[in-house]
Parts: structure tokens; sequence; C-alpha cells
């Protein structure tokens, strides 16, 4: 499991990827609550987030988003 904390971002406060069972945990800074996402594979969408930290253009929430719009990421219903 994998937990990123001081997110540069102005949305995301930390994003936690468990590759043992394909989830990503999102928690907002404008929430308390966190969602949790399914992904296909993990370890490919750790890879995509660690390539937007090195984009010169980086924007994690923009990251995100896009990973839902394009079904990357499935919010899972509490």
């Amino acid at each position: 499991m994998k937990n990123y904390q001081e997110i540069p971002s102005s949305a995301i406060d930390s994003i936690t990827i468990d590759s043992d069972i394909n989830q990503v945990v999102v928690k907002y800074k404008s929430s308390a609550k966190s969602y949790t996402y399914s992904t296909e594979n993990a370890d490919e969408f750790d890879t995509q987030l660690l390539n937007e930290f090195d984009s010169e253009d980086i924007s994690i929430g923009r990251f995100i988003n896009q990973s839902v719009s394009k079904g990357t990421l499935t919010l899972l219903q509490d």
C-alpha cells in the first residue's frame, strides 16, 4: 500500500493506493470524508500518478477528475 501525503495540490489532501485490492482512496482538502475508487490496475495508476508529479503542468486534481471521467477510477458507494 502506498500513501501520498503533502501532495502539491490545492484540492487533494492525500492519495492511498492499495495494489492488493486495486483500490484508490482520495481525501480532498474541502471535505473530511475520503472517497474510495476501484481501478483495474492499481500499479499502473500509481505509475501514471507519479508521471503527473513529474509533469511541468502538474495538476493532481485534474488528473483524478480525468481518471474518473475516463473510467480509470470508479467511485465505490458507501
